[in-house]
């Protein structure tokens, strides 16, 4: 996709957003393409799934703390979304890891393939399933695990148990770690944030908690975890 091909849409956007397809899904708000200051961007409800100031998080995120494995060591991603996470790893950090990437939701699928050509990127599996499925009958060890499990601005609380985090760590590879994307814009999620942090402890053998303000009032928290 490019502007070039609707330049009058491309100038548009830098003034408002520019609605490009819709999706709808069975799974939360309607999955929406829009162009946004010249960047197509992957919405749902109120939030950013991916290529927008999601993508912007993690890229900064990564910056501050790169991965360190060989390149057979395999990656999984839980809530690949439109691919924001496989695109910063593969084509803008270089990594050739493999790839495995849940996703439930067909509608933010179809919109990845049909307007950022995901297909392109090798070495990569993408598995429509239920997160907390896979990860129970999950029989692969990985080197980095990253979580981003938002159904609009929520994560389903299930994703923040202690019992599911136990089972993120039984598939990690010794040394390995798990990334756990946490928004925290009130109160609420910032209990939310603290708890999860408590969990992390009790279940890493060592946690470091990364705050990335792209947004200043609704920072994301990414919270690690290594395993032994």
């Amino acid at each position: 996709m490019s502007f070039i091909d609707d330049p009058l849409r491309y100038l548009g956007s830098f003034a408002g957003e520019q609605r490009v397809d819709v999706y709808k899904s069975l799974v939360g708000p309607d999955i929406e393409v829009s162009l946004i200051n010249g960047r197509y961007q992957l919405n749902a409800g109120c939030v950013n799934y991916s290529y927008g100031p999601l993508h912007d998080a993690f890229r900064r995120y990564f910056a501050k703390d790169k991965p360190r494995f060989v390149e057979t060591d395999p990656i999984l991603i839980l809530g690949f979304g439109g691919g924001s996470v496989a695109v910063i790893l593969r084509e803008e950090l270089g990594f050739n890891n493999p790839v495995t990437g849940v996703e439930l939701d067909e509608a933010v699928l179809n919109a990845a393939y049909d307007h950022f050509n995901i297909d392109r990127l090798k070495n990569l599996e993408i598995v429509r399933m239920d997160a907390h499925d896979y990860i129970n009958t999950c029989q692969q060890k990985f080197a980095l695990i990253v979580i981003d499990l938002y159904v609009d601005e929520f994560v389903p609380p299930v994703f923040e148990s202690t019992g599911f985090l136990q089972r993120v760590h039984n598939c990690l590879l010794p040394g390995g770690k798990v990334v756990f994307n946490k928004l925290e814009s009130d109160e609420k999620t910032c209990g939310e944030r603290i708890a999860l942090e408590t969990i992390f402890n009790n279940i890493f053998a060592r946690c470091i908690t990364f705050k990335i303000p792209v947004n200043k009032q609704s920072p994301n928290y990414m919270i690690t975890g290594f395993a032994d």
